[in-house]
């Protein structure tokens, strides 16, 4: 596997993260390293700087998800699946590897995909099936309005929106549609944030 291949870069983004989140801002509810909490689930800052390094060695910096898409893939990734499941099209971990390893060919490198990257893809697919399964985006509205009321998320990702990720979901298809991508329509779905600016009222100087 890749995994190995980013571990040393890994270490030195993680190490630079421990250092940024060492202080919480004023108001930021929750421990200053965790990037988000939904359902028992924690996401801190070092796994974000994780799966954005994956996707660089991976991709060869060809495909790299930014903070906001990352996390909106790791809040959704378990319910999306679960609906996934329900609607009697599971999305297994061995699937996603071949599609994250197919999606590497795609970009022109050579490899397996890492463990991160493969559990985002997992994530990514679940969203693009239920996106194409549902043109209302009536079941992903219930998905993400379940994160939306229940998730914490550090002021630094901004705020997490429903109206934001349908939007965003909406962009990915027609940017899969517009550039012909087939096969290949699951990675717009990378692209995918469901976070807004947040009030910054609280870095203002007098």
């Amino acid at each position: 596997m890749a995994f190995s291949r980013f571990r040393a870069a890994a270490l030195g983004a993680a190490a630079i993260t421990l250092t940024l989140t060492a202080c919480a801002p004023p108001g930021q509810q929750g421990d200053p390293g965790v990037a988000a909490t939904y359902e028992g689930t924690t996401v801190t800052n070092v796994n974000v700087a994780n799966i954005e390094e994956a996707w660089a060695v991976d991709t060869g910096s060809k495909d790299v998800a930014n903070r906001r898409q990352i996390l909106t893939i790791e809040l959704l990734r378990d319910d999306l699946l679960a609906k996934c499941k329900e609607l009697g099209q599971p999305v297994s971990l061995e699937t996603a590897k071949s599609y994250a390893d197919l999606w590497i060919t795609f970009k022109g490198e050579q490899g397996e995909a890492s463990d991160e990257v493969v559990a985002a893809t997992q994530g990514i697919l679940a969203l693009a099936l239920i996106a194409y399964a549902d043109p209302t985006y009536a079941t992903l509205k219930e998905i993400s309005d379940n994160v939306a009321k229940s998730a914490v998320v550090s002021p630094r990702s901004g705020v997490y929106s429903t109206d934001a990720l349908l939007s965003s979901v909406q962009q990915a298809l027609q940017s899969a549609e517009g550039q012909q991508l087939g096969q290949f329509a699951y990675t717009e779905f990378q692209n995918v944030s469901a976070f807004t600016d947040a009030d910054r009222g609280w870095f203002v100087r007098n």
